[in-house]
């Protein structure tokens, strides 16, 4: 099948004008508005970055798949005989609606000591392990829970579900952040490395194995030690760090699109190198780059909650890692007060499983060298 290159030239225009559109607007809000950003919503850089990473993925990952209608019904098909891939893409669905506009509808997280380690409305507690009164009523020397705090608190009094919301938040932004930097990374060093070979490709591929060989823990080590704890930081150094893998499957497709019929038309009537990699051999690997980001993405979750158990990260960042090291840290027992780390374990399993499920069937159904 033949690319439609005018759709795809539109795609890119439109993706252009898009991106410009959110830059004006963040550069705007950030530098020159002083209020609220829309209603009580002050949108900060991981705000802004995280929208401009949703209109790439957008454009080059959501539509050149609904394009190409061949590829859209092997995927669908490839779901509909995986229900593990279907149920790991419902609850990421999920994930992203709770994670982008979750936060809208419940309050702030306070402070609250004389409410700390409430159980869950289901569960009980020894009332002497409470740091103050049993929020609801006490029988035979057990707090049990109550309405107020649906999933509980932890030792800071904070209600569970606006943790596990604000976890999510992060974990989302970690995903779509990173897969937004992954891919463009991936498809322009993997498709100038396989479509031009020689001393290029040789370059591309050493750079990637230089990549692969730096451990990104002692890069972000070094790099708080002069900027400081951030969310922001660990989301760049992902993005700069974890493009190998994907650029190598690029990279083969490339090679193998390079032969390909439509692309020695293309050459036959007059284009260039330029022309043929931009117009030509850069949309039709799109497609490739995103199933193989996406399976990169649970490592890239747990090494970003392993930095924040290890108290690597900023410690007011309210993710899932944070939530489960102050779940498990001093006198805050597993046995007795385990929704604390319990609830955030299960989400951040749930969500790296996910990946995993749907990255391999997107991997199957629409890689190439699947077939």
């Amino acid at each position: 099948m033949v690319p439609d290159v005018g759709w795809r030239r539109r795609r890119v225009e439109l993706s252009v004008v898009a991106l410009a559109l959110v830059v004006a607007l963040a550069l705007y809000d950030t530098q020159v508005n002083d209020g609220y950003t829309v209603g009580t919503w002050a949108a900060s850089t991981l705000d802004w970055l995280f929208i401009a990473s949703n209109v790439v993925l957008l454009f080059y990952g959501v539509l050149p798949l609904l394009q190409n209608r061949e590829r859209a019904a092997t995927l669908w098909q490839e779901f509909r005989e995986t229900p593990e891939a279907v149920a790991g893409a419902a609850w990421l669905v999920l994930v992203y609606l709770l994670g982008t506009f979750g936060l809208f509808f419940v309050p702030a997280p306070k402070l609250d000591f004389l409410n700390g380690n409430q159980p869950p409305v289901w569960a009980t507690i020894p009332e002497e392990e409470l740091p103050h009164d049993c929020a609801g009523r006490v029988v035979d020397g057990l707090c049990h829970g109550t309405w107020q705090y649906l999933l509980g608190t932890d030792v800071n009094g904070y209600a569970m579900e606006i943790l596990l919301l604000q976890g999510l938040h992060v974990t989302l932004y970690v995903a779509v952040i990173s897969l937004a930097m992954i891919v463009p990374l991936a498809l322009v060093v993997g498709t100038v490395a396989g479509y031009r070979g020689g001393m290029v490709d040789t370059a591309a591929m050493r750079a990637v194995e230089v990549q692969d060989a730096v451990p990104p823990l002692v890069v972000y080590l070094l790099v708080i030690w002069i900027t400081g704890e951030s969310l922001l930081v660990v989301l760049l150094l992902f993005g700069f760090l974890g493009w190998g893998g994907a650029a190598r499957v690029v990279r083969s497709e490339a090679r193998r699109l390079r032969q390909s019929e439509f692309v020695q038309a293309a050459k036959v009537l007059g284009g260039d190198d330029r022309h043929v990699l931009t117009k030509h051999v850069l949309p039709a690997v799109s497609v490739v780059a995103v199933p193989t980001a996406t399976q990169q993405i649970p490592v890239l979750l747990l090494t970003e909650a392993g930095l924040a158990f290890l108290g690597l990260e900023a410690f007011d960042l309210q993710s899932l890692g944070n939530v489960i090291a102050r779940g498990i840290a001093g006198e805050v027992a597993m046995t007795t007060k385990w929704w604390v780390s319990v609830f955030p374990g299960a989400a951040l399993a749930a969500t790296v499983v996910s990946f995993k499920l749907v990255g391999d069937a997107l991997v199957e159904a629409l890689d190439p060298r699947a077939d």
